[in-house]
């Protein structure tokens, strides 16, 4: 159990930390021009489908398998989980970014990413303190 805890907390860390840098490399973008590698995909394309998108997903499973094996059903798992929610939501809005960058119109992509950025450390910082405090019954009146 231990080492799917260990992988869970390993695979959340690399996600989070693909999501950041894959928002500075974004804006980064607009300012430096189009950076493309051997295959003609830009470099934030396959940072979101070859490195952010597998830590994801990674992510999900491990924690479903660590909540299938211990058979948790408190309640602060629902939150922690709604927060997860709107983690993946902020995924698919930096893909979506990443699409809007390549518009030839495109402006305010650094202040999109800076938004963007900005929630997902929220939900990150709550997602580590939920887990952390791991708050009883009680204490969750005002959510369930």
């Amino acid at each position: 159990m231990a080492w799917l805890l260990f992988f869970h907390i390993g695979s959340l860390v690399t996600w989070a930390a693909a999501l950041c840098i894959l928002l500075l490399l974004i804006s980064g973008v607009t300012l430096a021009g189009q950076q493309t590698c051997n295959n003609g995909d830009s470099l934030q394309r396959l940072w979101f489908t070859r490195l952010a998108s597998p830590a994801g997903l990674l992510t999900i499973v491990s924690g479903t398998a660590i909540f299938a094996v211990e058979g948790n059903f408190e309640s602060w798992l629902l939150l922690k989980l709604t927060l997860v929610t709107g983690l993946v939501i902020c995924h698919v809005v930096a893909g979506l970014l990443i699409l809007y960058s390549n518009r030839p119109k495109a402006s305010g992509i650094a202040g999109k990413c800076s938004g963007l950025l900005a929630v997902i450390l929220l939900f990150l910082l709550g997602i580590i303190v939920l887990v952390l405090l791991k708050p009883e019954q009680e204490a969750l009146l005002w959510f369930v």
